[in-house]
């Protein structure tokens, strides 16, 4: 055999070789993106349940947050003080649900559906009370990613007229 023959045949099999490697390693990379989607679109929304429990655990969470998104300038600074503690850790969520959507790490439909909760929320008289005074505290991204949405989109709704329970028909006739 021709030792060039033999040569050009090695470089063809190496070529080949550095070509399927370099496929393999492509899909890898793409499952491992797709593994890291997919635990991060299920830590979010399991996150959720956590943000929740202070309105199965906490005897007034529940009135404390109606009485935010309804009249959040009238009540007393410790009122005040319980419905942001109870709203603070939403938001904060509901800013890394906006990150990881921009790093193509949590889906179209739960990002949506989280940003128009928050947008849901301060657009309440309470909640748009609240929002003017905290916005300032929050990044300057998602506030503006929030406020585009609350301007703009036909998703948003007002918290107290979708979750009725929340609305301030449903309010007792005295602050707590």
């Amino acid at each position: 055999m021709n030792w060039e023959a033999a040569g050009a045949i090695a470089e063809i099999v190496g070529g080949l070789a550095v070509i399927i490697s370099i496929l393999y390693l492509a899909m890898q990379v793409k499952e491992s993106i797709m593994l890291a989607y997919a635990q991060s679109q299920r830590d979010i929304m399991g996150a959720a349940t956590a943000l929740w429990s202070p309105f199965n655990t906490v005897p007034t969470a529940t009135t404390d947050f109606r009485n935010g998104l309804n009249r959040y300038e009238d009540l007393d600074p410790d009122s005040q003080a319980r419905f942001t503690h109870l709203l603070w850790p939403i938001i904060n969520h509901a800013e890394s649900v906006h990150m990881m959507h921009g790093k193509g790490l949590m889906d179209k439909p739960s990002y949506e559906r989280w940003m128009a909760g928050i947008v849901g929320v301060i657009t309440t008289a309470g909640g748009a009370a609240w929002w003017k005074r905290m916005r300032v505290m929050i990044g300057p991204e998602f506030v503006t990613a929030i406020e585009h949405m609350r301007d703009t989109s036909e998703l948003t709704y007002k918290i107290t007229d979708t979750w009725h329970f929340y609305n301030s028909d449903s309010l007792d006739s005295q602050l707590p």
